[in-house]
Formats: C-alpha cells, structure tokens, sequence
C-alpha cells in the first residue's frame, strides 16, 4: 500500500494512463494526436463548444461533430451534409473517387452557386451565355443575365427575357431547348432587313422580292419573334453548315 505514495509509482501510473489515451486517441476515426497530451478533429470535423481551438489537452472536452462545407487541408473538396462524404470543390473532380479525395481542374463544369463554366486555366471562370459577371475589386461575386448581346462565334442573341435566345439572321437552332447550336438555313427572311433573304452560301445575302408579310411591313420582327416565324415564311430549307463551340459549353 506504502507503494501508491511513492513518486516513481505515481509518476508510472499517470505514463501509463497517458500512453492508453493516446493509443486510443490513434485508433479514433474523428481525433488525432496532436502533440503531447493533445488533439484534434481529423478533417471534416470541428470541436463541439464556444472553444474552438485548433488543439485541445485530453482532459478537455473532445467531443466533435462533422462540419458541412468545411474545405479539406490538403485536397480541394469539401464536406457535404453526409458524414464521412467530401465533394470536390467548384470546377474540379475526383479522378478515381474510389482510391482517394485526389482531385483534377476540368474544363466545362458549372458553378454550383453562379451561372459560370470552368475555363481552361485552372481557378479561371466564364460567364454562362447570355450572363455576366458583377465584380468586387479583382473577384466576381455575381451574375445577372445579360439581355440584347450579340455573341459572334455562337451566332445567337441573348433576348430580353431571361435564358432566352434567338439565332442571328439567317440561322436557326438546330435543338431548340437544348443547345445553342444553329445552322445556316438559305431562303430565310433576315428579320433585320426584310429586304434580304439568306442565299446559298453561308453569311450571304440575296435581295427578297417576295411580297413581304404583314408583320415584316410593319416596321419588321425583333429577334424573338423571327425565331417563331422565321422558319415558316423563309422558303428552302436546304442544307446548312453547323456550328457549335467545343471549347466550352453554353446555357440552354
């Protein structure tokens, strides 16, 4: 008994509480040590309490809990509502999710939060066609839809109502509601010079003497209404060339 009041035998015993924490704190899914007689929350998890220090002595509270949207140290994904499953940040993904959180930038994927792509350059965004982003310094921190702007390579116009677009004069949509890409359809009125009618060629332009419909002689269609009545009085089909942007995708 004289045994518990020696130093040695005290000292022996706190070692050995101590050694059987930290050999059960290393085999714990959510803490690990962080030094001694201290731990952490491993990633994805946060301290439960107002004290929220990085590291805690054992003898503190170490109760943890998972942390929605906390981003990993390492990777760049991020915890979801799911304890235990991470989700790779905006613009990347996993490249074999069964083997590990390593993720890669890929080109072409839309902001979960704003309607921008991925662009080739890793951490670069574009806006959504028909959109456009609203700046804070160097930072875009919004996009608003973009109304009555002409986007040359895709040959389509944003219209006034959002998410809708019209064909330049002289190309249809090829997928109406489901892509942006158009063709060039000869014989079509060009809704911004009645005169004209789309010739063989592409981008090349006949005089119309047809008798021009009611709603042309009033004063012409505005691009909206040309996309509904422009294949109906525009005459021969015909074969087109298509167009469509491979470098990024657009909204529909």
């Amino acid at each position: 008994m004289n045994d518990f009041k020696k130093p040695k035998f005290v000292l022996i015993i706190l070692a050995g509480l101590v050694g059987i924490w930290h050999l059960t704190t290393a085999m714990t899914s959510k803490i690990s040590i962080a030094g001694p007689f201290m731990a952490k929350p491993v990633e994805g998890y946060t301290w439960i309490g107002a004290d929220n220090a990085e590291s805690r002595f054992f003898w503190q509270n170490t109760d943890v809990k998972w942390q929605a949207g906390t981003p990993h140290p390492e990777f760049k994904v991020e915890t979801t509502e799911i304890v235990g499953i991470w989700d790779p940040m905006p613009g990347y993904e996993f490249i074999d999710k069964t083997r590990g959180l390593q993720t890669v930038w890929k080109s072409g994927l839309l902001h979960p939060d704003y309607m921008a792509w991925s662009d080739k350059t890793e951490g670069q965004w574009s806006p959504v066609t028909g959109y456009k982003f609203i700046y804070d310094g160097d930072t875009f921190t919004e996009t608003v839809w973009n109304p009555n702007h002409r986007y040359q390579e895709l040959k389509v116009i944003s219209l006034a109502d959002q998410d809708k677009y019209a064909p330049f004069p002289g190309y249809q949509f090829i997928k109406p509601n489901e892509s942006l890409e158009v063709v060039w359809v000869p014989g079509t009125i060009n809704y911004e010079n009645p005169k004209q009618i789309a010739g063989q060629q592409e981008g090349s332009w006949v005089t119309n003497s047809r008798p021009l419909p009611p709603r042309y002689r009033s004063g012409g269609l505005t691009p909206g209404e040309a996309f509904v009545v422009g294949a109906f009085v525009g005459g021969a089909v015909g074969y087109g060339v298509g167009r469509r942007h491979y470098y990024r995708p657009y909204w529909y």
